[in-house]
């Protein structure tokens, strides 16, 4: 999970990538993870910034055990002084899944990248087979959606946060075999779709904005497929949405 200060940019160190503006506070966003979790059993939070997520899951005692990494020296360093005093938390330096070599892990929380860093350490995600990845992209959730099944995961779980007027996806996902998604369910999710939480008729309009956006000055082919898009999200937001 990767800190950095209210308002400021988060940065993708490893492709050099300006991601997305971190919320100011992640009090929601923590909380939708934590919801997904186990709350026991090994547990590692991969980026874990400054090892908030790390830190409420030992809250949850003896029966876990929490691996935080980080991928370079100043912010394992400070990572390391924020979990000193957390004996259920140990802190490893290293790249993506590397760190958790040789051990079996229960769930992985892969929380605050961008959907192209979270794929690329998915590659791996064979060495952890009885593992719960949960996936919290900064943003292109339809990237990471499109992208899990083709590394052999099937998505099991979603939740939608709102966090200062802005939307937040979370996937969980695990080894297995899974039909190839349909773009409407890429674009809003296959759970959500379902579920239809608070916020769906956002995530919505959410999708909605950028193709309308190419209707002006588009050929007529491209126009219709992006009309025929638009259509079959509206079509998706109507009808109840949970409380």
């Amino acid at each position: 999970l990767l800190s950095v200060a209210a308002g400021a940019d988060v940065v993708d160190q490893k492709n050099g990538i300006r991601l997305a503006e971190r919320p100011a506070a992640v009090d929601h966003f923590l909380r939708a993870a934590l919801d997904l979790l186990p709350r026991s059993g090994r547990i590692a939070d991969i980026g874990a910034g400054d090892g908030a997520l790390a830190l409420r899951l030992a809250q949850n005692g003896e029966q876990i055990r929490v691996v935080a990494t980080e991928v370079s020296a100043e912010p394992f360093a400070r990572l390391s002084h924020a979990c000193a005093a957390a004996p259920l938390v140990e802190v490893r330096l290293g790249d993506g899944l590397a760190p958790l070599r040789g051990e079996v892990f229960d769930a992985i929380a892969l929380l605050g990248m961008g959907a192209r860093t979270i794929l690329e350490i998915l590659r791996n995600a064979h060495e952890q087979p009885n593992a719960l990845f949960i996936l919290g992209p900064m943003q292109h959730a339809p990237t990471l959606r499109s992208g899990v099944g083709a590394l052999g995961l099937r998505i099991v779980d979603e939740r939608l946060v709102l966090e200062r007027g802005r939307l937040y996806e979370l996937i969980a996902a695990r080894q297995g075999e899974a039909a190839p998604l349909s773009w409407l369910d890429q674009q809003l999710g296959p759970v959500l779709r379902t579920a239809r939480p608070p916020g769906f008729r956002d995530l919505c309009r959410k999708r909605i904005v950028p193709l309308s956006a190419r209707l002006m000055g588009s050929a007529p082919e491209e126009r219709e497929d992006l009309l025929r898009k638009i259509r079959s999200i509206e079509e998706a937001c109507d009808g109840p949405q949970a409380v």
